[in-house]
């Protein structure tokens, strides 16, 4: 007979997570078409940090728009 082990909180999460990364990366990519200026910079600056690595600075002009520092 075999021992059923019992999950952690932490591996029980873990695998939520993992089981919806597609719906994630897909409504992620969603926001990329928001009519909200914000929620679309937002949605880049995460897909862009998240794949190369490096943090992206926004800025907020005068004018109240968003733009990323160089």
């Amino acid at each position: 007979m075999k021992k059923t082990q019992h999950k952690t909180p932490i591996e029980k999460s873990n695998k939520i997570l993992e089981n919806n990364l597609v719906k994630a990366t897909e409504t992620m990519i969603s926001l990329l078409n928001s009519k909200d200026e914000r929620v679309r910079m937002s949605a880049t600056n995460f897909i862009i940090e998240k794949i190369t690595s490096r943090p992206i600075v926004l800025v907020v002009d005068k004018d109240n728009h968003l733009k990323r520092s160089t």
